[in-house]
């Protein structure tokens, strides 16, 4: 691989070579690309001759295509005014909807904190932790019948005060909540 170090050493030139195809911004992205290529698929007996010569003919016609390359796949893109983009309405609000999220939140947890202690620090555990209700009553010793039913009774009461409004959440009717 002595070749690539011959090759290397005319780097400004090939950068030379890129802005003269008028591609400033991307030159040295360019040549890199060039390395790559060369390495690639780059015949070392093309590229340097057995006086340790680089051949800047074919090393210009590499340059050359990828610069064309390039600007074929930028004229691909469109182009968008600055006007265009002020004027676009925005499909989604995402901070309307993390503000409904939030007051749906606070009230579901001020109706939590109407309930009795323990039903509340239960649900609070079950909600919380990810805990299934088995693994709830090995770690408290509180039977299963009396977590699913405390559970139970919560989930109902959640589902009277806070139905209206997690329907609303749903159907992204955020002002509503």
């Amino acid at each position: 691989m002595k070749w690539i170090n011959q090759v290397a050493k005319y780097h400004e030139d090939y950068l030379r070579m890129v802005r003269s195809f008028g591609e400033e911004f991307m030159a040295e992205d360019i040549v890199q690309e060039m390395y790559i290529k060369i390495m690639k698929h780059g015949d070392p007996e093309r590229l340097v001759n057995e006086k340790g010569d680089v051949n800047m003919s074919y090393i210009f016609l590499i340059i050359r295509c990828i610069v064309y390359d390039l600007q074929k796949e930028q004229k691909k893109l469109q182009k968008v005014s600055d006007e265009v983009l002020k004027n676009m309405g925005v499909e989604y609000d995402y901070i309307s909807k993390g503000e409904a999220e939030y007051e749906l939140e606070i009230k579901i947890n001020e109706e939590m904190n109407t309930w009795e202690y323990f039903d509340r620090r239960l649900f609070q555990l079950y909600r919380d932790s990810g805990m299934s209700m088995r693994k709830i009553a090995s770690e408290t010793r509180i039977s299963t019948k009396t977590i699913f039913y405390s559970i139970k009774k919560s989930k109902e009461r959640l589902r009277e005060k806070c139905a209206e409004d997690y329907e609303d959440y749903i159907n992204e009717d955020y002002e509503l909540i």
